[in-house]
């Protein structure tokens, strides 16, 4: 049962970790950079990664955060480990609390973008960026504070 549970922390530390990273990267990479362009372009750039993010490769990360942390924390009751439950548990709500962000920030504002028109860019702009902007940097933190609580709880596990 031990080779489960390290099992599972340990995929739930990965897709935190790649879903933080995501996230994380395009704050600093691309939102930065799409600050330099013309609002035609940043419409028509942010409507085409609306479109071919949606894909195993985001997916699995993005929905294995919480799945793989609630696994391993309900694997983690009643057993002998219990330093290792906490971080789960507060990877496992903080991931969730990033999908909620993601759910009721992020996606009502891409459907918004990705229904408007290119003669439109310049107001589309307006209302999308900052506050898109600022629900990304919300679940990047989240995921991000997410993965510290999983690489905390493969520490206590002694794992690392």
């Amino acid at each position: 049962m031990d080779t489960v549970r390290l099992i599972a922390l340990a995929l739930a530390t990965i897709s935190s970790g790649l879903i933080a990273g995501l996230f994380y990267g395009y704050h600093v990479a691309m939102v930065t950079s799409l600050r330099a362009v013309d609002d035609r372009t940043y419409v028509t750039v942010n409507q085409k990664i609306n479109i071919h993010i949606l894909n195993g490769g985001f997916f699995l990360p993005y929905l294995g955060s919480a799945l793989f942390s609630a696994l391993a924390a309900v694997l983690l009751l009643g057993g002998d480990r219990g330093s290792v439950l906490l971080p789960t548990i507060l990877a496992f709500v903080l991931n969730v609390a990033a999908i909620l962000v993601t759910g009721g920030g992020n996606m009502p504002l891409n459907r918004e973008l990705d229904k408007s028109h290119l003669d439109q860019a310049t107001r589309t702009r307006e209302r999308f960026e900052k506050p898109w902007n600022k629900f990304n940097a919300m679940r990047s933190w989240l995921h991000s504070l997410g993965f510290i609580c999983m690489c905390w709880a493969l520490v206590a596990w002694g794992a690392l």
